[in-house]
C-alpha cells in the first residue's frame, strides 16, 4: 500500500519536500537534459553512489550502455509533449553489478521526475541470459581478430564466427557458418590444411590448448599469414564437442598473441609454424 500511495503522489512532489527521502523506491530530480540536481535515498541504496556522485551527472552514466538509446528516446518523448514515459532498463551499480529496473519519467515545471523501481527478480533469467549473451556478442564483434566455435570435422564447420572475419578473411560471418558451400578448410592454403588438422588432433588428445601459425586465402586470393590460439570443448564424459578460439592476423597483433597465450593456457614456447 505505502508503494501504490508512493507511486501516486510521485509526480506531485517537488524537490524541497521533506519526505522526499522517506518513499520506498529510487527517485531523483532532473533537468530537461536529463541530469540529475537531486537523488533520494533510495537511489543511493539501489546505485550504491553517494549524493555527491551522482549530482550534475546525466542519467544514462549509470545506465547500461545497451539501454542508453532507449533512455535518450524517452526523454526525446517528453520533450515532444508526451507527459509521462516509462520502460524497462538495466541500472549499473557503483560495485559493476546490473539492475533491472522499471524506470518511469514524468514532466515537472521545474524539470523531470524518474522514479526507478527494481525489478531484477521478476525478469525471467532467459532474457537476463540473452542480455549478456547481446553485450558478449558485441564485445566479440569489436576485437580486431576472428573469434571461433565450430565442429571438430575436415570442414572445420563454424557453428560461431564473429564479425572480425571479414576484415581477416574478407568473408562476412554469414558464409562461414554451417556453409555448405564455403568451409573454414577451403580458406586454409592448400600447403597447410593438413598439419593444421594434425596440429589440432594432438592438443585434443592430450587436452591441451593448440597454438600455430599458418596462411589463409582470403577472399580477393590474397595470402595472409595468420596465428591461432585455441582448445577443445569436451562433455563431462571427455568427448569432443567442439573447438573455440581465436584466428588473428600474425604481423598486424603481435601484442594481442601474448594475450591470447595466456588466456588459452598455451606455454610460452612459440607456436608451431606451419609452412
Amino acid at each position: 500500500m505505502k508503494l501504490i500511495q508512493a507511486c501516486r503522489r510521485l509526480f506531485s512532489l517537488q524537490p524541497a519536500d521533506e519526505d522526499f527521502d522517506d518513499l520506498p523506491l529510487a527517485l531523483l530530480f532532473l533537468d530537461a537534459g536529463g541530469w540529475i540536481r537531486r537523488a533520494n535515498r533510495g537511489w543511493r541504496e539501489l546505485s550504491g553512489y553517494r549524493a555527491d556522485e551522482c549530482l550534475r551527472r546525466e542519467l544514462g552514466e549509470f545506465l547500461h550502455i545497451e539501454d542508453r538509446p532507449l533512455w535518450l528516446r524517452g526523454l526525446q518523448a517528453l520533450r515532444d509533449g508526451q507527459p509521462q514515459w516509462s520502460g524497462s532498463l538495466r541500472c549499473l551499480s557503483s560495485c559493476g553489478e546490473l539492475r533491472w529496473v522499471e524506470l518511469r519519467l514524468g514532466r515537472r515545471a521545474s524539470g523531470l521526475v524518474a522514479s526507478l523501481l527494481d525489478i531484477s527478480p521478476q525478469v525471467p533469467q532467459r532474457q537476463q541470459l540473452q542480455a549478456h549473451h547481446r553485450s558478449l556478442s558485441n564485445l566479440l564483434d569489436g576485437l580486431p581478430m576472428m573469434v571461433y566455435r565450430c565442429r571438430n570435422n575436415r570442414h572445420w564447420s563454424m557453428e560461431y564466427v564473429s564479425a572480425g572475419c571479414r576484415e581477416l578473411t574478407g568473408y562476412t560471418p554469414e558464409q562461414l557458418i554451417d556453409s555448405h558451400r564455403l568451409n573454414f578448410n577451403s580458406l586454409i592454403h592448400p600447403q597447410d590444411r593438413e598439419r593444421v588438422w594434425r596440429t589440432v588432433q594432438d592438443g585434443l588428445r592430450g587436452r591441451r590448448p593448440f597454438a600455430f601459425d599458418y596462411r589463409l586465402v582470403c577472399a580477393d586470393g590474397s595470402e595472409k599469414q595468420v596465428s591461432e590460439r585455441g582448445c577443445g570443448i569436451y562433455s563431462d564424459l571427455g568427448e569432443v564437442l567442439g573447438l573455440e578460439g581465436v584466428v588473428m592476423d600474425a604481423p598486424a597483433n603481435a601484442g594481442a598473441k601474448e594475450a591470447m597465450v595466456e588466456l588459452y593456457g598455451v606455454g610460452a614456447a612459440a607456436p608451431a609454424k606451419l609452412s
